[in-house]
């Protein structure tokens, strides 16, 4: 999981970036959390925004540095978020999976269940390989 691939990972690995301008580990796990988020809210139908600075829709402002109580926090609203959704999704009526989840929207929620499940899934293995090629470098 998302969540699992993030154990050791401190701030500077967080913040490294395999070339310029690529997406760095935390910018991609905090991604994440803002897509289960936005599904999480769909099928709640409550409104809960996520507070961090965004730079276009779903990424958070980019950082080549943050001190690792920031880092620390940032995981438990990832692990936070994940479990909303989670709970959101065990919580949702059944009979309600073919019907469009939410105003302005022609999806229905297993459309949004099965889409974020496969960005998570991406987005996880992006990490993973990032994770990978820090070690590589040396980042610990």
């Amino acid at each position: 999981t998302a969540i699992g691939v993030l154990r050791g990972v401190n701030s500077i690995m967080a913040v490294w970036r395999p070339y310029p301008d690529a997406n760095n580990i935390r910018e991609i796990g905090l991604h994440i959390a803002f897509w289960e988020n936005s599904v999480a809210n769909r099928l709640s139908g409550k409104r809960v925004r996520l507070e961090f600075q965004q730079w276009k829709t779903g990424w958070v402002i980019q950082s080549d540095a943050v001190d690792e109580k920031q880092w620390k926090s940032e995981i438990e609203l990832i692990k936070a978020v994940h479990r909303r959704l989670t709970e959101s999704v065990m919580n949702f009526d059944p009979d309600m999976l073919d019907r469009p989840a939410g105003k302005q929207t022609t999806r229905n929620a297993i459309e949004f269940i099965h889409g974020v499940a496969e960005h998570r899934l991406y987005h996880t293995a992006q990490i993973e390989m990032i994770k990978t090629l820090a070690k590589r470098e040396g980042i610990k």
